[in-house]
């Protein structure tokens, strides 16, 4: 009982927290900001058709293009054992953990300028970004398919198709569906690189309700399109669980050695693992590459003028860094601790853990856009007008990196072995001193990786800041942003060079949370063995 009250007094924060600043926004956009008229008009009008068509179908061509091209590297990494595995699906994770405006800048320094504001190279870029999702969901469910079934089936007299569809199918069909549901979101919400690739005369919803709020001032119509964003996003979870449930058939760990296959097939895994790579660090070499020219010339002009004060714009560029770094420590620290808060309650409270739970995936289904737009018109008066201070920003970060955290440390909470907390306390440990001698001591791994989670997704994070950021105070993806829609080549070097530097800074978080996470496996090792 002592626990559950422990528990609870945890959650009480972070609950408050998310309540202010996730419902709250929300709640104050449907009452105060629409009204009947509003949802006709919007409605009725023949570009929100368009928008929602548009919308619609590139997500959907987006998820077919997603998993042809991440079918090969999927069926290698889910399939096969062989040295440099995890190096390769972590290669293929590369795109998805670097900011969206990074990567878009990154097709915008690979591609000639003929091709940019195409449909196409949307569509790659949102490929480039959701292989992770394909290989981190799908190829699981692949080392885990017992080959038996298709050898009992073959024995049977099943053909190709009867396999496919009794067999491979039913095995997985949970995995498929989930992330294609997670594509489809990430893509149907895509912002930064529709504003970036897409050109003016396209625009996803997402895009069209940042337009309508700060380009036009129609707040009642972004919050219908943002309503309308939150509609479909819940229809395709409710679809994708009706679909999945009770999927999940023949599951035994059956990966086959790559060494112990044919010499055709190894030359294919050796073909996939090459062109994996080189795609991922394409627009990566690209982006650096770009930030050494001006025009058609080599040159450090791009380097000089950040570094000299010499830039265009309304914010230095070293004083945009500084403001990203320094809104990313403030997001990990506040971020983290609530998160280490709401993640403890999940695990000791039971029936009510699950609905903590629930709750706190809830900023997964509001739009950053979306939730900057609420957080602007709820917090605009009075002695709470915060949308001018520089850690409203960070806030929003907690926000937005919140589900990922909780994620993070629930496994390592539940992976603590009972007996350990068990023997502290028959050797007179205090709950506060079990806490944090036995529990935060094991987890500390989990917290390392989440804080390098937070604060990568507080660098690269661009829908709320661009609605949040003022002038002379903008994070470095804004500040991206806004020097690659200029005019002029030291312009575009410019951007280039603050792209290169926020890849640094973002890839410099992910390797604390590679490293940490290494040693979150052997703290679970450790705390099993020591549980036993």
């Amino acid at each position: 009982m002592a626990k559950n009250v422990a528990a609870r007094w945890t959650a009480l924060l972070p609950v408050a927290w998310l309540t202010t600043f996730t419902i709250l926004p929300s709640a104050t956009l449907l009452i105060a900001q629409v009204d009947l008229a509003d949802v006709a008009r919007v409605l009725e009008r023949r570009s929100t058709r368009e928008i929602m068509w548009f919308s619609t179908w590139q997500a959907v061509a987006s998820v077919l293009l997603t998993f042809v091209v991440a079918a090969p590297v999927t069926w290698l990494v889910g399939c096969h054992d062989f040295r440099g595995r995890h190096t390769l699906r972590a290669i293929s994770s590369v795109g998805f953990l670097l900011p969206s405006i990074v990567v878009s800048a990154g097709f915008v320094a690979l591609l000639p300028e003929a091709a940019e504001a195409s449909i196409f190279v949307v569509l790659l870029a949102h490929a480039y970004f959701n292989v992770a999702v394909v290989v981190r969901v799908v190829a699981p469910r692949l080392e885990s398919f017992d080959a038996r079934l298709i050898w009992a089936a073959r024995s049977l007299g099943a053909g190709a198709l009867r396999i496919v569809s009794s067999v491979w199918w039913p095995a997985l069909r949970s995995a498929v569906v989930s992330a294609a549901a997670v594509v489809f979101i990430y893509c149907f919400t895509s912002y930064a690189v529709v504003r970036t690739l897409g050109g003016p005369t396209r625009n996803t919803l997402e895009s069209d309700i940042a337009v309508r709020a700060y380009a036009i001032g129609d707040i009642g119509g972004a919050v219908v399109l943002s309503l309308l964003q939150i509609a479909v996003i819940g229809t395709v979870v409710v679809l994708a669980r009706a679909i999945t449930r009770g999927a999940g058939a023949g599951v035994r760990r059956t990966r086959v050695a790559l060494g112990r296959l044919t010499k055709t097939r190894r030359t294919i895994g050796i073909g996939i693992g090459i062109v994996t790579t080189a795609a991922v660090l394409a627009p990566l070499i690209a982006l650096a590459l770009s930030s050494l020219r001006v025009g058609e010339r080599w040159s450090l002009a791009g380097w000089r003028a950040v570094f000299s004060g010499d830039f265009v714009g309304t914010t230095p560029p070293l004083q945009a860094l500084w403001t990203s770094v320094r809104t990313a420590l403030l997001a990990g620290v506040v971020g983290v601790a609530l998160a280490v808060m709401m993640s403890h309650a999940v695990t000791r409270l039971g029936r009510r853990g699950r609905w903590l739970d629930a709750f706190a995936m809830f900023p997964l289904a509001v739009s950053p856009v979306t939730l900057g737009l609420g957080l602007v018109v709820t917090f605009d008066e009075s002695w709470y007008d915060w949308r001018g201070a520089w850690w409203f920003v960070a806030v929003v970060h907690t926000i937005v990196a919140f589900p990922l955290a909780v994620r993070v440390l629930v496994p390592s909470w539940q992976n603590v072995a009972p007996s350990l907390r068990d023997a502290a306390a028959v050797l007179g440990a205090s709950p506060s001193r079990r806490l944090l001698d036995v529990d935060l001591r094991l987890i500390r791994p989990a917290i390392v990786t989440a804080l390098g989670l937070v604060g990568a997704v507080s660098l690269g994070e661009f829908g709320a800041a661009s609605m949040l950021s003022r002038s002379g105070a903008e994070t470095l993806p804004v500040a991206i942003s806004r020097l690659l829609g200029r005019t002029g080549d030291v312009v575009r070097t410019q951007a280039f060079v603050l792209a290169t530097l926020l890849v640094a800074a973002c890839l410099a978080a992910l390797l604390v949370v590679d490293g940490a996470g290494a040693r979150t496996r052997h703290a679970r090792g450790v705390s099993r063995a020591l549980g036993r």
